[in-house]
């Protein structure tokens, strides 16, 4: 099984998998239920305030960690789950997508770490997004950190081609 390139926080923490509850096309779903049987899980979702220091990721590491086949990679939006479905459909890709309204799965996983010219910089918007890596271990589920990238660094790191095309 291959590891996950991107590296652990200093102090991985446990979370309890049952507190944060998403809904998605089969209903209500808890943390650990995201993984749906995979070892890994990569959550994209909104971040507040980056402003504070973070550590520089490569972003060669975090498009490694994404593809790798042990990670389940989803999305999770503030968002009711009834508004999500175009959002999903923007990605041209079928990933899975999950409401967490009503809870504070964004605001309990803030970023540690950012991809070089993102956190910091003065056109970084306050709600951009991120990533928080997870592993499931027997019993629980471990947060093992959270990179903060924009939607464009995301959009790239899965290969995705930019729409826009060329000026």
């Amino acid at each position: 099984m291959m590891e996950l390139t991107v590296p652990e926080l200093d102090r991985p923490r446990v979370v309890a998998g049952s507190t944060y509850q998403f809904e998605g096309p089969g209903g209500r779903l808890s943390l650990s239920e995201l993984f749906g049987g995979m070892p890994r899980l990569a959550v994209h979702h909104t971040m507040p305030d980056h402003s504070g220091p973070a550590d520089i990721e490569p972003a060669a590491d975090v498009a490694a960690a994404l593809h790798d086949p042990g990670l389940r990679l989803v999305l999770v939006f503030r968002a009711p789950y009834a508004k999500l479905e175009r959002y999903r459909r923007h990605f041209g890709r079928n990933l899975p997508t999950y409401s967490a309204a009503g809870n504070t799965f964004a605001e309990d996983f803030p970023a540690s770490r950012r991809l070089p010219g993102t956190a910091g910089d003065d056109a970084w918007e306050v709600a951009e997004a991120g990533l928080s890596f997870f592993r499931h271990e027997p019993g629980f589920v471990v947060h093992t950190g959270s990179v903060a990238l924009t939607r464009l660094d995301f959009l790239s790191l899965l290969g995705v081609p930019d729409r826009a095309g060329p000026c």
